[in-house]
């Protein structure tokens, strides 16, 4: 398999728990649509981008301007560049897994909400003030600087990264409440949604029945159906669907053959996956693989 600069991006991420970086490039310095395992907070600090989102239901390419947050998690297929050739991009990046951080969440308060609670158009995008693009660059530096620490001269080094992150979510989390007008706590019930969510993630490749979610999590299926809704904005069964074709994108990309995607990616025959990607996609994937090989 030819490996292309997107699978080189990928190893750069690897199996990390944890990563960040403040990072300054030119316009001309892209890479393809992509997605990843761990969630992504961006923080734009460059007037003039351009951020393409596709969630498997639905695609969104808006412009966004200097002190936007971008909110990606393992569904969001992604790709933020100047909208100019001669356009530079500076932005903070963190990638973090979810497990690195949901043991600091409470019963009541997760910090995963503004990467999971989506029912409503464009969460990926949270615009933040001057001020508050400020305080969030200060707790991000200050990230950087005990990264940068030998561990031998910072004791609890992880620990205090963590607490920091937890800090910054909280931060996030209150501006994405505020953003989309959300006055309710969560609570133990959102939280079994996001449990579900992961389950989906780690089995997307063979059969997951509504039956088996619901008998795996202890809950009425209906009510599952209804809560996961609440959340997700999409069926239990449509988040299974758009998280294979998410997966069948990332792995056409990555240069595997249609038949092998197919396969890995869950579909139960060719037929099939073919039919579903073009109706979602409006191509079929030999169409789409070639696409992103011209990109």
């Amino acid at each position: 398999m030819v490996r292309n600069k997107t699978d080189r991006y990928y190893e750069r991420l690897g199996d990390k728990d944890f990563s960040i970086e403040k990072k300054t490039e030119p316009g001309s310095q892209n890479i393809l649509p992509h997605i990843h395992d761990q969630y992504e907070l961006l923080l734009c600090l460059s007037d003039g981008m351009q951020c393409e989102v596709n969630t498997g239901s639905e695609k969104v390419s808006c412009p966004i301007q200097k002190h936007t947050l971008l909110l990606f998690n393992n569904m969001d297929q992604h790709h933020v560049f100047p909208r100019a050739e001669e356009g530079e991009n500076i932005r903070y990046v963190v990638y973090f897994s979810p497990a690195f951080i949901s043991s600091l969440s409470t019963e009541q308060i997760s910090l995963l909400d503004c990467f999971l609670f989506r029912p409503f158009p464009h969460p990926q995008i949270l615009p933040v003030s001057a001020a508050v693009s400020q305080e969030i660059q200060q707790r991000l530096d200050k990230i950087l600087a005990i990264r940068d620490t030998p561990p031998q001269e910072c004791y609890g080094q992880e620990l205090h990264i963590r607490l920091l992150l937890a800090e910054l979510l909280l931060t996030v989390n209150a501006c994405y409440r505020a953003e989309h007008q959300i006055t309710a706590v969560s609570g133990s019930r959102y939280r079994s949604v996001y449990g579900i969510i992961s389950y989906i993630h780690q089995n997307y490749d063979r059969e997951l029945s509504l039956d088996e979610l619901a008998g795996r999590f202890y809950m009425n299926k209906y009510y599952l159906c209804e809560v996961f809704k609440q959340v997700t904005g999409q069926s239990p069964n449509q988040y299974v669907i758009n998280c294979r074709l998410m997966k069948a994108k990332e792995l056409l990309i990555g240069g595997y053959s249609v038949e092998n995607v197919c396969s890995m990616a869950g579909f139960n025959n060719m037929s099939h996956f073919s039919r579903t990607f073009k109706n979602k996609v409006g191509v079929n994937p030999k169409q789409y693989q070639k696409q992103m090989q011209g990109r």
